[in-house]
């Protein structure tokens, strides 16, 4: 799993293989589940966006693409369980082995790649929100495919391939505005490789700057404000109301502190993220019973992030290795303003950096190992523990653990503190 021996095809196929068991837990008993009030809500705000060009109910500070895309999944689907849930159900999945291809193109390794792959689709806390109506999950998608688009432009840019890493960036930005530090640096990565590109004349890598600056910047931008297109329609606002509202959106974004208590009792801070286990809970009562989600991070892979990025940051810095300097820019852009950030924020922002930490955390577990006595029987022992800590934590994202009695004195903890 460690070197080049594994081939192009046992790729694909345990590529393949992580996709269907990411799909499989990620769609088992979701026809059955009741949908939460974030649901309902992502449904009513989907159609009051699309033929009203209002914002809300809920999470109007939010971009719109989810209720776009919201939207024509549910005319799609009549209004079913799939419809409502399919967008996350899609994207979550197939967030998966984008993962692992990014991972593979920035490190060359099979095994890295399988092992983030792996990381995200029995992560609990990522299953949990890709069985959600809410755009949690859409956000990490199309990012790492721009970034990946991105890196297979190549030295020479191909002008096909950025202009499809900035369509996937603007989609990014209109899921969340976290995308931008991904961009930023993507850019800027871009930038400097092509001005310290050997044998390439002044007046080629200006223009392969105007190429950057017109893909990575200004289509990005222009895909952002076309999803806005029904609120310009069906209300009648110019570009000066729409700058207004961006600027109200921007301050809620800054001072939010949840539309409910019980989301403030369980508030999860990103520097504490990496430190310890981290938790988001949702709740409703259907047929008489509650139904209660859980999701918890995965102390064995999460809590690995911290001495995994300072020790690729360190080797990337020591040999010089600019996708290990990339990486570690990624993942420290996306994480500083959120845990230096002074209003809480919930887990459910993880997914800005969260992509980046199982890339690195892969990197980290494989380079420990490969020159440890025994390596394959450390390697067997951690994967046996993740799946192992897995299983709960699945059962418990997924809204079984209530009925289960090993697992509801864990689903008792999070009870409003009012009805305590």
């Amino acid at each position: 799993m460690f070197g080049k021996a594994a081939s192009n095809k046992v790729f694909i196929f345990g590529l393949v293989l992580l996709t269907l068991i990411a799909a499989g837990l990620r769609m088992y008993g979701l026809a059955a589940t009741p949908p939460t009030s974030d649901d309902f809500g992502v449904v009513a705000s989907a159609f009051d966006f699309v033929k009203g060009g209002h914002y809300g109910p809920t999470m109007w500070q939010h971009p719109k693409l989810r209720d776009l895309l919201t939207y024509v999944a549910m005319t799609s689907f009549d209004g079913s369980v799939w419809g409502v849930k399919l967008v996350s159900l899609t994207l979550g999945t197939l967030s998966v082995p984008v993962l692992g291809l990014l991972a593979r193109k920035l490190f060359a390794s099979n095994g890295i790649a399988l092992l983030a792959a792996f990381f995200m689709a029995i992560d609990s806390v990522h299953i949990d929100f890709s069985r959600q109506a809410i755009q949690e999950v859409h956000m990490p998608f199309f990012c790492l495919l721009a970034i990946l688009a991105a890196l297979y432009s190549g030295t020479k840019r191909n002008p096909l391939l950025l202009i499809i890493s900035g369509l996937l960036f603007g989609l990014g930005l209109a899921g969340k505005w976290y995308v931008v530090f991904p961009l930023v640096v993507t850019f800027s990565f871009l930038t400097f490789s092509t001005f310290t590109a050997e044998g390439v004349s002044n007046r080629e890598k200006c223009g392969e700057m105007v190429l950057l600056l017109s893909t990575l910047v200004v289509l990005p931008i222009t895909v952002y404000m076309l999803t806005y297109l029904p609120w310009f329609l069906n209300r009648g606002y110019d570009i000066s109301d729409w700058f207004t509202a961006q600027k109200f959106m921007a301050h809620e974004n800054l001072v939010h502190q949840g539309f409910n208590t019980y989301l403030i009792e369980n508030s999860s801070y990103p520097a504490l993220w990496f430190l310890k286990p981290v938790t988001w809970a949702d709740f409703i009562v259907a047929a008489s019973k509650p139904v209660i989600w859980i999701a918890v991070s995965n102390p064995f892979v999460w809590m690995l992030t911290l001495p995994a990025t300072i020790f690729l940051l360190y080797k990337g810095i020591k040999e010089k290795v600019w996708s290990h300097l990339f990486i570690s820019a990624l993942f420290w852009s996306s994480y500083l303003p959120l845990a230096l950030a002074r209003r809480p924020i919930w887990v459910n922002t993880s997914f800005a950096v969260t992509p980046f930490a199982f890339i690195i955390v892969a990197y980290a577990v494989t380079t420990w190992l490969r020159n440890t006595k025994h390596r394959d029987r450390f390697l067997y022992l951690y994967l046996s523990t993740v799946i192992i800590v897995s299983v709960p934590l699945y059962l418990l994202a997924t809204g079984k653990g209530f009925d289960n009695v090993l697992l509801q004195p864990i689903t008792e903890l999070f009870r409003p503190m009012n009805e305590r």
